[in-house]
């Protein structure tokens, strides 16, 4: 009788009602999916590595009384969870059409930028005192060898023009510049002049972090200036040709931005049949291989030079009047090795961040005219195996 005779105090308990069953509803969606993606995630097999963004999948980590108390676990199950989500695809591609649709620029620290360029800005480099200290113990100790350093700039230093508006990016110059200084007993090779005076050319992947072969070039006259060697002009590489035009590298890959086209790859130089290329992808020689073609067919196509990430190959050219070289380098180094084949006997190339055996001696067993440290920015900037140099 009450609410009939008060009708404004019947339509707000009527409005409060409908409002607590509207929340209860939602409610009961929520925890329903929750708990049906969390039963998915139980029952749905691990999976091992994703096509999409090209790197391996956490998987459970293992339980320890030590990783429990330094929070190491905790961590690698927050990982784990994140990576083996059920519908993580479903989420991801969602995730995709909304930063399409919204006109975002950045996406996992990666830039959209023009040209349908993929950057990742460089961060601070916390590593830099200790291996530019490691890099001149190592000088100190090797003054009968010719020792070179080449740190190459990535595309966000070399392209910064094309950056969106207010993106954050380290004054990469300043610190190759800071390095030089820094270096003792062993050669800087500065590549920037050499690649910014081309800056109207495709110098880097759009859609991976690495340069193309015709950035490897534009640097390799620099090196070849610095190191004696001859550079042939670019119109001299009568093989060059395009491999694939599907590839998708991995700031695609990180960032989200599928909607960006493919990139083509190149060679230079085709394999000579007087090669030999012996790698240790663990511990025991194999037959390698200068490029390594069954990688165009795959997600992973970078890797067909060299065959990827490898703690060491030893490449014999065949020409035996040459002088031998040992390149300490990252796999900005593996689209560089081909132009270097007609300058050397061996090609000694030793991945740090896989290769745990002595280099000393190693360097001690092997006679040696010239070594090439060779690395990216971000890679020297961050990889703290370099100390191993030191050793």
């Amino acid at each position: 009788m009450e609410e009939h005779r008060n009708p404004r105090r019947s339509r707000r308990l009527a409005y409060q009602r409908a409002r607590l069953q509207q929340g209860l509803l939602m409610s009961v969606i929520l925890l329903g999916t929750i708990l049906c993606l969390t039963l998915g995630s139980l029952l749905t097999p691990d999976r091992t590595y994703s096509d999409s963004e090209n790197r391996k999948l956490a998987q459970f980590p293992k339980l320890s009384w030590a990783a429990v108390k330094d929070g190491s676990w905790f961590s690698d199950l927050e990982s784990y969870t994140a990576d083996q989500f059920a519908g993580r695809d479903f989420w991801i591609a969602l995730r995709l059409r909304f930063l399409k649709l919204t006109g975002q620029k950045e996406s996992n620290g990666v830039y959209l930028c023009s040209g349908d360029y993929l950057m990742e800005p460089p961060a601070d480099p916390p590593q830099d005192s200790r291996n530019v200290e490691a890099i001149n113990a190592f000088a100190a100790r090797h003054t009968d060898l010719r020792l070179n350093m080449a740190v190459i700039p990535n595309a966000a230093c070399i392209l910064a023009d094309k950056l969106p508006k207010n993106a954050p990016v380290r004054d990469q110059s300043a610190d190759l510049t800071a390095l030089a200084g820094s270096l003792q007993g062993i050669s800087f090779l500065d590549v920037s002049a050499a690649l910014s005076a081309h800056t109207d050319e495709q110098l880097y992947y759009r859609t991976d972090h690495h340069w193309t072969s015709l950035g490897a070039y534009y640097g390799l006259t620099a090196l070849a200036e610095s190191m004696g060697l001859p550079c042939p002009a670019l119109d001299s590489y009568t093989d060059r040709h395009v491999v694939s035009e599907e590839f998708y590298g991995t700031t695609w890959s990180s960032s989200g931005f599928s909607w960006v086209k493919p990139d083509s790859m190149e060679i230079f130089v085709n394999a000579p049949e007087a090669l030999k290329v012996t790698s240790y992808p663990e511990g025991s020689p194999v037959d390698g291989k200068l490029y390594d073609f069954s990688y165009l067919e795959k997600k992973d196509k970078y890797s067909m030079f060299m065959g990827g990430n490898c703690p060491m190959h030893v490449i014999e050219t065949g020409n035996e009047d040459k002088p031998s070289l040992l390149i300490l380098r990252d796999s900005y180094t593996d689209s560089l090795l081909p132009l270097l084949l007609d300058d050397f006997s061996e090609i000694h190339v030793l991945d740090l961040r896989y290769y745990l055996a002595s280099l000393k001696s190693y360097i001690e067993q092997n006679d040696f005219d010239s070594v090439l440290v060779c690395y990216s920015v971000s890679n020297f900037s961050t990889d703290s195996n370099i100390f191993l140099l030191s050793r």
